[in-house]
């Protein structure tokens, strides 16, 4: 019996493994997107779903990553130029322990974006990131507009001209409930 027992409960996690990385790996533009990002500093839950009508940047990176060094001021002005009226920028700080990231968010302490920790690589999993910088934008709809993985510090610039566009895009209407299960 107990042999019975061990196989379904190995066949058990192997399927949502394999289900969870699936899903995990398959976000693309148009996608929506995990609505749990973790905790803000402030220990507070970050639900994507609250900030939707505004331009999102979630920015997978580490501090030995130099090309996310260069980019973290350089989406902090986005964060002040943008106002938290109209974009939400996290920094997720991707697989560093604890300790590093207390670190960091005291060097950090006058940037003004959202620092968020993903110490265990969980939420990172949830957007596909195997390697960093990983740059997901979501548009005012609350779907994904854009995906960037292993960019360099040349192509920072790119990524804000593109932020930009999206942010004086105007935003589309909402759609009816019976209307948007179609989509």
């Amino acid at each position: 019996m107990p042999r019975v027992f061990v196989r379904i409960v190995c066949s058990l996690l192997l399927f949502t493994f394999a289900a969870t990385a699936a899903w995990a790996g398959h976000l693309k533009v148009g996608d929506r997107v995990p609505n749990d990002l973790g905790r803000d500093p402030a220990g507070q839950r970050i639900h994507l779903n609250d900030y939707r009508g505004k331009l999102i940047i979630v920015s997978f990176w580490a501090s030995w990553c130099g090309p996310c060094r260069k980019e973290l001021p350089v989406l902090a002005n986005i964060q002040k130029q943008g106002t938290r009226d109209k974009i939400a920028i996290f920094a997720v700080n991707w697989r560093e322990s604890r300790d590093q990231f207390q670190k960091i968010k005291h060097v950090l302490k006058d940037i003004d974006l959202t620092l968020v920790s993903d110490e265990s690589g969980f939420f990172g999993s949830q957007y596909g990131v195997d390697g960093i910088p990983h740059m997901v934008i979501i548009g005012r709809d609350g779907r994904i507009a854009a995906v960037h993985v292993g960019y360099g510090e040349s192509e920072i610039p790119i990524l804000v001209n593109e932020i930009n566009s999206l942010w004086n895009k105007p935003a589309e209407p909402e759609c009816a409930a019976e209307s948007c299960s179609a989509q």
